[in-house]
Parts: structure tokens; C-alpha cells; sequence
């Protein structure tokens, strides 16, 4: 009843003290790349939470698709991990935000590729339909990602949050 128990500890003990890589903090001026890989987004969905980012110093770019809909989708399964592999192989983002979750993420991992990645790490947030690729990269790549608020659940109003001053500083 117990023989798979001390095989499932030890790899749970393998997993807890292997070392995270922990991607470079942001500096005023750096560039967050908006990405959509699950559910669709509005534009008006998000222009507050792009003006709190900027008002952090932070430059803003947004995904080629992060504004298409397919079904209920941000765009194709193709299109959505366009955007996130472009934004993980670009050197001058340096940090990836998720803008919301949903349903949609699992079906884009099969169709990205972490090797330039796993090399240059860079911050990636979201939470929700996330999770599987916050899952994926601390389990297969040991890069430290951050659970935490997205855009689309920014204060509309503009104003900061203690949620939102808590990514800030963590960034």
C-alpha cells in the first residue's frame, strides 16, 4: 500500500530543493509585453490597467493577436503562442503579463518552443488558465514565474491597489 510513497517523497524532496532561477528584476524604462493565451480581451478591458503600467515607468507593448477573438479565444491556438514566443524570444521585453485566463493556455504549450527562454528568463504573470504555464515552466525549466493580479482585473478607476503595488514591487 505504501511502496509508491517513499519513490513519490523523494522526488517531491528533488523538486523542492532544486535551485529557481529567478528572471532580472525590471528598471524604470524596460518594456512588459501584453499577451492574451487563453480567453479574449477588449481594448477598453485594458486601458486603464496600460496606464497604471506606464505610470510604473514602464514601456507597454501589446501581442499582434492580443486583441482578435476566435470563438472564445484571444485568436487561434497558432496565433496566441505567436505572441507569447515572440515575446519570450525578444530581448528587449522584459517581462511577459498575461492579461487574463480562462480556458485556452494548455492547448498553446505544445506549440512553443523554451530554448532561447531557458537561457534569457524573463518574468511571466498571470494567474487562473495560467497556472498550466506557470506549471510547465517551473517544473520542466526551474525559472521562478509570478502568480499574481492581470490587467484585466486592474482598478479601472486608474488608481493603484495593494495588489497592483505588490507586482510593481516585485517586478
Amino acid at each position: 500500500m505504501f511502496e509508491g510513497l517513499a519513490a513519490n517523497q523523494s522526488q517531491t524532496y528533488r523538486l523542492m530543493t532544486t535551485r529557481m532561477i529567478t528572471p532580472p528584476a525590471l528598471e524604470e524604462g524596460d518594456t512588459i509585453g501584453l499577451v492574451a493565451p487563453a480567453r479574449s480581451v477588449k481594448p477598453d478591458e485594458l486601458e486603464s490597467a496600460i496606464r497604471i503600467i506606464e505610470n510604473w515607468g514602464l514601456w507597454v507593448v501589446a501581442g499582434e493577436n492580443l486583441y482578435k477573438n476566435h470563438h472564445q479565444f484571444a485568436g487561434t491556438d497558432q496565433e496566441r503562442a505567436s505572441d507569447l514566443q515572440q515575446m519570450m524570444d525578444d530581448d528587449h521585453i522584459k517581462a511577459i503579463i498575461c492579461v487574463r485566463g480562462g480556458y485556452g493556455t494548455v492547448r498553446t504549450l505544445q506549440l512553443l518552443d523554451f530554448h532561447y527562454y531557458s537561457r534569457h528568463p524573463k518574468w511571466i504573470v498571470g494567474f487562473s488558465d495560467i497556472t498550466v504555464l506557470h506549471s510547465y515552466i517551473n517544473h520542466h525549466l526551474h525559472i521562478k514565474t509570478l502568480h499574481a493580479q492581470m490587467p484585466l482585473n486592474f482598478p479601472k478607476d486608474g488608481a493603484a491597489s495593494p495588489s497592483t503595488e505588490l507586482l510593481k514591487n516585485v517586478l
